[in-house]
């Protein structure tokens, strides 16, 4: 795919430079490329994105949504992909910064801001429907 980059068993594109697109639009996106908004599942492979792919220091969506309600703990959301949160929590160790949880009713996806080292292991809130930046994660082969 033209832009992309790969890393390890992935191809990484940036949608950042065609705009800014809502959750739902973003994953789109990515499902014509044969893939999803990424879900990080290493901090090696985010601070690989974070300078390999990202193209703006600005908020991100993360490829998880919608939890338990008002949940503050990552192990309960869910992946547009079907990758296990509880898995990808015990390598990420990441958690909602505080006061920014995502729960199914007003805020069910999350965003990562590139180079920002206060947010960073952090997940932001957002409504879904907010025009943001994202990266699409599509499997080799």
């Amino acid at each position: 795919v033209g832009g992309s980059k790969r890393y390890k068993n992935s191809c990484y594109m940036d949608l950042r430079p065609g705009g800014q697109s809502s959750y739902h639009k973003a994953e789109d996106k990515c499902n014509q490329h044969k893939g999803h908004i990424v879900t990080y599942n290493t901090r090696e492979e985010y601070l690989w994105i974070e300078q390999n792919v990202m193209t703006s220091n600005e908020w991100y969506f993360v490829g998880i949504f919608c939890s338990v309600p008002a949940s503050v703990n990552p192990a309960t959301f869910y992946t547009p992909s079907g990758e296990d949160m509880r898995e990808i929590q015990k390598k990420m160790n990441t958690k909602m910064h505080p006061g920014h949880n995502v729960n199914e009713h007003s805020h069910p996806c999350a965003l990562s801001h590139r180079n920002n080292n206060s947010w960073r292991w952090q997940w932001y809130h957002s409504h879904c429907h907010e025009n943001r930046a994202a990266i699409c994660e599509s499997p080799l082969g």
